[in-house]
This record gives C-alpha cells, sequence and structure tokens, in this order.
C-alpha cells in the first residue's frame, strides 16, 4: 500500500435497549459518510488502506462485525481500531483517553495522514502525536457546527470553542458545503481576529452514495403517493429537525388525493409524548416507524426508491441533511426551504425547481408547505413528476461520493506531500 489513513469517525446515533444505552451504526450519518467515502476513493485508488477506528463492538446494537460495513472487494485494504467510548453523542466528543491510544503506539507508527471526524478532538491527537514523535498531518472534517449564531446546544456544553480551535489544529479544514464553510469561517471570527491561523480549507461536497441507492433503482413506486420525513425525532437543539412541522403541515393538507406520510423515526426512541404530539398535528395522517420496529439499511434504501416525495426543513443547519440527499439520489421529489446549502445547490443546479420554497425570519409557514406537497401530490404519474425528479436528481447528485472522491483524493495527496517536506 502506498498510504496509509487513520480514520476516526464521530458517531452520534444511539438508542435504548433493556435500560442500556447502545449505538446503532447502520443509519449513523457520519458512519454512513465514512463507508461511502472510502468505498469511492478505494474504486479509484487501489493502493490506499483504511484502519478506521470506531466504538467497541459490544457496544453496538445493530451490527455483529464491523467487516460488514463494507462490500467483500473492499475488505483487504479497511481495518478497525476501536475503543471504549462513552454511549453519548455529547460525552463521547469530549473524551480522549491518551493512555490508551499512547499504548496503541505501534499501530500508529504505520499511519500516513488522518482523517478526523471527531473535531472536538483534534487538538488532542495532536497533542498524542507530537508525545509519540510522530508526524501525522490532519484533515478535519466538519459536518455539523455548533456556531454560537445559530444556538443549538446550552452554552456550557456546547462544542462551538472546540470546533473553532480544530480549525487551528488541522493541516486541512474540510466541509461538507461551501455554505457550511461560509458559516463556519463567520462562526471562527467570533473568537479569533486573524483567518491565517487556520492553514488550508477544502469543500469536500460530500452527501450520499449513488453506487448504494442506485441498486434499487428499478423498484417499483408504492401503489399509493407517499411523502416521509426522514430525519431524527429529536426536541435537543430546539427541535432542529422541523419534525413537528411536518406533522403540522400534513394535518393541513386539503387534496383529494389518497396518500401515505410516513415519518422514519430513525433514531428509533420517539417518546409517547412526541408520538402523540404527531398524531394531534396531523390530525392522525402521520404513520411513525414504531421504535421496536427493525429497519435495516437495505429495507431503508428500498423505501426511499419506492417513495414518491421527501420532505427536508433544516433551516438552522445548514447543509440540509444526507437524508435529502439520499431521497435526490433515489429520484424523489425533495421539498426543501430555499436557504442555505439547498439554495446554493438549486441556484447552481436548476434555478427553476419549484419546490424549493421561499421563507420568512427563518419560520417555515405550514399552509404555503401544505400547497407545496399538495401540488407535488397532483404531479405523481405524470410526465412532470418524471422531469422535477430527475432535476432532483441533477442537484444532489452534486454531493454524490463519486463526485467528491476525487476532490478528496487530492487532500490526502496533498498530505502525503506534506508529511514528507515535514521529515525533510
Amino acid at each position: 500500500m502506498n498510504m496509509k489513513v487513520f480514520y476516526s469517525v464521530q458517531v452520534s446515533n444511539t438508542t435504548i435497549i433493556d435500560n442500556e444505552p447502545k449505538w446503532m451504526l447502520r443509519n449513523d450519518a457520519c458512519v454512513n459518510i465514512a463507508i461511502g467515502i472510502i468505498s469511492a476513493i478505494l474504486d479509484i485508488k487501489k493502493d490506499i488502506e483504511f484502519l478506521i477506528k470506531l466504538p467497541n463492538i459490544d457496544d453496538v446494537i445493530d451490527i455483529d462485525n464491523y467487516e460488514e460495513l463494507f462490500e467483500s472487494k473492499y475488505k483487504s485494504n479497511v481495518s478497525f481500531y476501536t475503543e471504549q467510548i462513552p454511549i453519548s453523542p455529547i460525552e463521547s466528543r469530549f473524551s480522549f483517553n491518551f493512555d490508551y491510544h499512547k499504548s496503541c503506539i505501534d499501530i500508529f507508527k504505520d499511519i500516513d495522514v488522518m482523517i478526523n471526524d471527531e473535531n472536538t478532538l483534534t487538538k488532542n491527537w495532536n497533542v498524542l502525536f507530537n508525545s509519540l514523535k510522530l508526524n501525522i498531518p490532519i484533515v478535519s472534517t466538519n459536518y455539523f457546527l455548533d456556531s454560537p449564531i445559530a444556538k443549538k446546544v446550552p452554552e456550557k456544553i456546547r462544542y462551538y470553542e472546540r470546533q473553532m480551535e480544530s480549525f487551528i489544529n488541522s493541516d486541512i479544514a474540510a466541509f461538507q458545503c461551501k455554505v457550511g464553510m461560509d458559516e463556519a469561517l463567520e462562526a471562527f471570527d467570533i473568537l479569533y481576529k486573524d483567518r491565517n491561523f487556520i492553514k488550508k480549507t477544502s469543500v469536500w461536497g460530500v452527501g450520499a452514495s449513488y453506487k448504494e441507492i442506485s441498486k434499487y433503482h428499478n423498484i417499483e413506486k408504492f401503489d399509493v403517493p407517499t411523502i416521509y420525513f426522514g430525519n431524527r425525532i429529536t426536541d435537543t437543539a430546539n427541535r432542529y429537525t422541523n419534525w413537528h412541522v411536518f406533522a403540522e403541515t400534513i394535518g393541513k393538507l386539503e387534496t383529494n388525493i389518497k396518500y401515505k406520510a410516513i415519518m422514519l423515526n430513525p433514531t428509533h426512541k420517539i417518546s409517547q409524548q412526541q408520538f402523540k404530539e404527531i398524531i394531534d398535528l396531523s390530525k392522525g395522517r402521520v404513520e411513525v416507524i414504531p421504535n421496536e420496529t427493525k429497519f435495516t439499511r437495505d429495507e431503508y434504501l428500498k423505501f426511499i426508491n419506492k417513495s414518491h416525495i421527501s420532505c427536508n426543513l433544516f433551516v438552522n443547519e445548514v447543509h440540509g441533511g444526507v437524508t435529502s440527499v439520499e431521497a435526490g439520489l433515489a429520484k424523489n421529489i425533495v421539498i426543501m426551504p430555499n436557504v442555505n446549502n439547498y439554495k446554493y445547490k438549486v441556484e447552481k443546479y436548476s434555478p427553476n425547481y419549484v419546490f424549493a420554497f421561499d421563507i420568512e425570519n427563518n419560520k417555515i409557514d405550514t399552509k404555503k408547505l401544505a400547497e407545496i406537497i399538495e401540488y407535488a401530490f397532483s404531479k405523481i404519474g405524470t410526465k412532470e413528476y418524471n422531469y422535477w425528479s430527475e432535476e432532483s436528481f441533477k442537484i444532489h447528485y452534486s454531493e454524490s461520493y463519486e463526485m467528491a472522491s476525487e476532490r478528496i483524493i487530492d487532500d490526502l495527496d496533498y498530505l502525503m506531500k506534506l508529511r514528507k517536506s515535514n521529515h525533510d
């Protein structure tokens, strides 16, 4: 192998089993991004080896071994580095066991570069490598931002300062989209006076795997027009996914078309109170996948290919969610607010896309959204639906791993040259 990459994955998807927290990785966004990035890179360059950091497998509920995450053709290029971390998307972002990692020095001696998803721990990794006298350049990814502008996390536990620190401690600070980078740099300006502290930035444009989703393109659509909401049902960060807005909107539909509206409940931990609120707001028109239902990755991919419409409603989260990219690659009409990265992609790839709706004061007008959903329903089964689904695909293919992989390879090559120059 010409290059060995240490890829540390930030996991965040948890559930409760028999009153004990467990990781759920099949539907974890960063895990699926890692799988997609690594697979797409290995399709181009077969001389790279990845060592992938994940939690101890005993703390994971939906996977028996990590080898099953990858197709067999990639398995000779991937191996796994596991450790015990708190089963909490909050605590794990602050947890770093220096003694454990130091004991693995023989493993790290073989590493050329690092892709670090754990951007709250970038400085910790740098301190570790420095103490071990290892020259390992780091690209830290920034798939989400806890900006004081958005005020998503309580100030006393927010990740913001560590994320800004990550930009300084990275050889490359990589972002999921340009709009996300712009917001991050604006947030950086609050804490630091000079952006020259940041060595290099890069926009990866990663969202989902077209190859994975296209396997099910030939599946027939549902007989009944189907709209779904695929993001988390959570009360954290001011309900940032706007699941309650979707439920309220469905309750305001005035169409005579028979349809199904489904919320996928990907974390499998909707509360009774949340469920009741969804039923009340939607007037009983929304189905919610129950917590106890096993909904595998393959079942999810089949479902989105069989569906007609996806509704994605991020307003404060600038990227717009991996789920929206997956929906577009499955050739759903994706209904979304015309803000942030949604707006950037629409303007660049399909300026006349009618299913990106304007909002005022960062608030979604549910009556207006209901009218757009009704319009989308009326197009199902027509040539217009086919046209708009292709436009949706065009918008979202820009964030496929297939398009992103060459950009990422360029960054890894840059880090290898940097490593060599540091040795010299």
